[in-house]
């Protein structure tokens, strides 16, 4: 008899040997590209639709999205809007642009070409000065500030969601900040670093806010019996990380630890997505208390094979099959072959969960198909030698 999808994903997270299959996660299409489009026009959505309502909660979720990509686990909680706060109209210097007053970033939505479909469009960053970041926090308030309590985090309403999607999923509860990105984004990259070598204290007092914040989402979260939080961070451009190593390891690092701990004192897991290149930081990451990573992108030069031969015994891997090169632009057959590469290289002992190396974005259907199939075929334990 199989395991059950909680059963297989935590025994894959928690490194305990290989499960009966290879779990699945996807993080899903990218709703303004063309291969959304083809998903909503196809017999296989309809084929899943899928909605389900928990005893407590007066919402109903769909998870006919996760129901088309057979998913184990999946990045969806009943908590709601955890910050009290709405985006702001961006001042006058930037016309029909947006801000969000937690992080100061300036954005847009542009309607995208092939779609019709809006696309959230980074423009800038606000906070440029100390004096702007303030006076904007002193304004709607700092995110430790804006933290919803009316939002119940309570253990019959979490088991409740958990037991409703246990037929489909295991689900993993969201932290509502990522940290690095809105340090970055609210001050633009090269005024991030101008602060770190001229007013450090600066960078990290903002860092330590957003941890602060995030430390108080795992506690609740512990309150309500989650197992395992989810947090989305991007670290990595293509082939380099966004900022230095030792950059990353004073400013950043720091308040990982701090929330990586706070999960652990709750005998929670932590998972982390991350884009791009980020082979040099994850050492660090696992160091102060990193479970698993997701994302992986090979076109950012991520080498997964090493990473499992390196970090293996300490991590667990989710995603890296190319969804940038390979699934936008080759074969079904190429689509095969880069999912036998990605299971052979990361699935053997267990602790991988396949997946795309990011959302699915313009990918031929027929690639997604072969994508769903080729996951399907070579899933089981134990591996078959490719």
């Amino acid at each position: 008899m199989g395991l059950t999808k909680r059963e297989r994903v935590l025994r894959t997270l928690e490194l305990d040997g290989e499960p009966d299959i290879v779990p699945i996660f996807n993080s899903g299409f990218e709703q303004s590209g063309t291969s959304f489009q083809y998903y909503l026009n196809s017999k296989e959505r309809k084929e899943n639709t899928m909605w389900v309502k928990p005893k407590f909660k007066k919402a109903k979720f769909s998870i006919t999205e996760q129901q088309f990509w057979n998913v184990d686990t999946y990045c969806m909680d009943p908590f709601g809007s955890k910050l009290k706060f709405k985006r702001q109209k961006a001042p006058p210097e930037y016309p029909n642009c947006q801000i969000n007053p937690i992080s100061g970033k300036i954005y847009k939505n542009v309607k995208q070409i092939e779609t019709g479909w809006d696309y959230v469009w980074y423009v800038d960053g606000y906070f440029t000065t100390p004096e702007r970041r303030y006076t904007l926090w002193e304004k709607f308030g700092r995110p430790s500030e804006l933290i919803n309590d009316k939002v119940n985090y309570s253990p019959q309403i979490w088991e409740d969601f958990v037991e409703t999607l246990s037929p489909y999923f295991f689900p993993m509860a969201i932290l509502p900040i990522a940290p690095h990105e809105a340090l970055f984004e609210g001050m633009t990259i090269i005024r991030a670093k101008y602060y770190m070598k001229k007013d450090p204290k600066f960078i990290h007092e903002v860092m330590s806010e957003y941890a602060k914040t995030n430390i108080e989402f795992v506690k609740r979260f512990g309150e309500a019996g989650v197992e395992i939080a989810f947090m989305f961070d991007d670290l990595g451009y293509k082939g380099r990380s966004i900022f230095s190593i030792q950059n990353f390891l004073e400013f950043v690092l720091p308040y990982y630890k701090k929330i990586y701990n706070a999960c652990k004192k709750r005998d929670m897991l932590i998972v982390q997505h991350s884009c791009g290149y980020i082979d040099k930081l994850l050492t660090h990451m696992v160091n102060a208390g990193l479970n698993a990573v997701e994302a992986l992108e090979p076109a950012a030069g991520v080498d997964l094979a090493q990473l499992k031969n390196t970090l293996g015994n300490r991590l667990c891997f989710i995603g890296g099959i190319d969804s940038s090169d390979i699934l936008n632009f080759g074969t079904p057959k190429d689509v095969e072959e880069e999912v036998k590469r990605c299971i052979s290289a990361a699935a053997q002992g267990g602790g991988y969960f396949a997946g795309p190396s990011h959302n699915v974005l313009n990918a031929p259907w027929d690639n997604i198909l072969s994508l769903r199939a080729a996951i399907e075929k070579y899933r089981k334990y134990p591996l078959k030698p490719v």
